[in-house]
C-alpha cells in the first residue's frame, strides 16, 4: 500500500473519533514507526493548511493520537444551548426544527453528538410548534436579503382578524419575540415603522415604488429591544411602578429598568424604566396585585380603565 492510501486510512480513523497508536499502525502497514510519524506530520500539516477545526494531539493516557476540536470551533456546550433555545422558542414547524437540530449536531464530532442526543431526546419528541405551521427558514433568509439590498416590496398580509390586504413596505430588520418572527418595516400607508409577523405574509414581490430612508431615519433594532415588549408599538415613555414580586424578574423584563427606592416594610421596590406603553401595559397587568403603577398619569388611567373592564367581564352573566 502506498503512502497516500496509508495517510487516508489514518485520517479516516481520526475523523471517526478513533485513537490511533503509532506502533499498531506500523505493524498493520509493515512499516517503521518513523514512517507513521511522518504520516501523522503530513496529516497535521494538512489540517493546519485547510484551516479545519481539529487539532491532532497525542494523549499519553490513551497511548495514541486523537483529533480534538480546536478553540475556534463551536463547542459541544454551545450546540446544546442553541438546541435548547430553539426547542423552547417553538418557532419552527416539525420538519424545520428537525433539520435545524440535525444541522447543528453535524457541526461537532460524532462522539459529542452521541452525548447530546440523549439529553434532548425527550424534549425533541414532545416538541410542539406554534399553530401556524408555516415553513420559515427560507422566508427569513429571503427577507434578510431584501433588507441587505434595501428592496421595497409589495406584500399580501393577513392580519390577526384574517383579513388579507396589500401593503407596500421597506423591510428593515427581522426580530424574534414571544414565539414569532417579525419583519420591522417602513410602511408607505402609515409613513412609519410597523411590525409584520413573518408567517402572516402570504406572498411578496418587488415593488416598482421605491421607498427610501435616510441614514438618520434608519431603524435601530438593538435600541428597539431596550424598550418594546410583546412586539407592541405605542408611545415611548418613562414609567414608575412599585413591585412586590421577584425583583429580578421585573428588571430582566425591562432592560432599561433601575431601582429608584426600596420599601423593606412593604417588601417592595420602586422601579423606573423607559418603555413603549402598550407592551409595558400588557406585562404590568399580567402581574396582578404584585404591581402598582405610580406614573405617568396617562398610564395609570389606562390601567385603571382596563381593570374596570376586566371586573365588568367577570361580573357579567354571559
Amino acid at each position: 500500500m502506498n503512502a497516500a492510501y496509508r495517510q487516508l486510512y489514518i485520517f479516516q480513523q481520526l475523523i471517526s473519533n478513533h485513537v490511533v497508536v503509532k506502533a499498531q499502525l506500523a505493524t498493520k502497514f509493515a512499516v517503521t514507526p518513523r514512517v507513521i510519524q511522518s504520516d501523522l506530520s503530513q496529516i497535521k500539516t494538512f489540517i493546519h493548511e485547510q484551516q479545519l477545526f481539529y487539532e491532532l494531539t497525542y494523549h499519553r493516557q490513551l497511548g495514541g493520537y486523537r483529533l480534538d476540536v480546536s478553540q475556534d470551533a463551536i463547542s459541544q456546550q454551545a450546540i446544546l444551548v442553541l438546541i435548547k433555545v430553539l426547542l423552547a422558542s417553538r418557532s419552527l414547524n416539525q420538519k424545520e426544527i428537525g433539520q435545524t437540530i440535525d444541522s447543528l449536531l453535524n457541526l461537532i464530532p460524532p462522539l459529542e453528538q452521541r452525548e447530546i442526543i440523549p439529553i434532548i431526546k425527550n424534549e425533541r419528541f414532545h416538541y410542539q410548534p406554534v399553530t401556524h405551521g408555516k415553513p420559515l427558514l427560507t422566508l427569513i433568509w429571503q427577507f434578510s436579503q431584501l433588507i441587505e439590498h434595501q428592496t421595497t416590496v409589495e406584500i399580501l398580509y393577513r392580519n390577526q382578524l384574517g383579513h388579507v390586504d396589500q401593503r407596500t413596505i421597506l423591510p428593515q430588520t427581522i426580530i424574534f419575540s414571544e414565539y414569532y418572527f417579525y419583519v420591522v418595516a417602513y410602511s408607505q400607508t402609515y409613513q412609519a415603522n410597523r411590525f409584520f409577523r413573518l408567517d402572516r405574509i402570504q406572498n411578496y414581490t418587488s415593488s416598482t415604488t421605491q421607498l427610501t430612508r435616510s441614514r438618520g431615519e434608519r431603524f435601530e433594532d438593538g435600541e428597539l429591544r431596550q424598550y418594546i415588549h410583546y412586539m407592541q408599538p405605542g408611545e415611548k415613555m418613562t414609567i414608575q411602578f412599585e413591585f412586590r414580586g421577584i425583583v429580578e424578574a421585573a428588571l430582566d423584563r425591562f432592560p432599561t429598568a433601575k431601582i429608584k427606592a426600596r420599601y423593606p416594610e412593604r417588601h417592595s421596590v420602586l422601579i423606573e424604566a423607559d418603555v413603549f406603553d402598550k407592551g409595558a401595559k400588557m406585562w404590568l397587568l399580567s402581574q396582578g396585585s404584585l404591581v402598582t403603577v405610580k406614573g405617568p398619569k396617562t398610564l395609570i388611567n389606562s390601567i385603571q380603565s382596563e381593570l374596570k373592564k376586566t371586573i365588568l367581564a367577570y361580573n357579567s352573566k354571559y
